[in-house]
């Protein structure tokens, strides 16, 4: 079977937290997510990994009505609590090791991108 792009529809289905978001603005972003995984995938995680990969690039811009988007949108991705009266900010455990990991590290949709990585291409050790 030969790999199909997702599209829209697809992404919706699987990410209703972007049902608001139209098709085209979509589209574009799943057209920049597909570097995320070439040939050597297998078509269904293939599908997953640039689906995932346009999710978390959404969610980062403040784009869909998740938790995160809001927080991203409010450009507080990442903060558990803030306070004004001298400025107290704190991270949570996983935006903080967001740093260590990587951008993708930032949201659900990333960690699951990590996870599914990850399970392809395990650490290799050598001795």
């Amino acid at each position: 079977m030969a790999y199909t792009p997702p599209t829209a529809a697809d992404f919706k289905l699987r990410f209703p937290a972007f049902d608001a978001v139209p098709d085209q603005r979509i589209a574009g972003f799943l057209e920049d997510a597909a570097s995320v995984a070439d040939d050597g995938w297998a078509d269904t995680d293939r599908r997953k990994a640039v689906m995932l990969q346009a999710a978390h690039d959404m969610t980062t811009r403040g784009i869909g009505t998740g938790a995160e988007a809001e927080l991203a949108a409010a450009g507080a991705l990442g903060f558990t609590s803030f306070r004004s009266g001298q400025l107290q900010l704190d991270r949570s455990g996983t935006a903080a090791a967001a740093s260590a990991n990587g951008a993708l590290s930032q949201t659900a949709y990333g960690r699951e991108l990590l996870d599914l990585i990850r399970s392809r291409f395990p650490a290799v050790l050598v001795v």
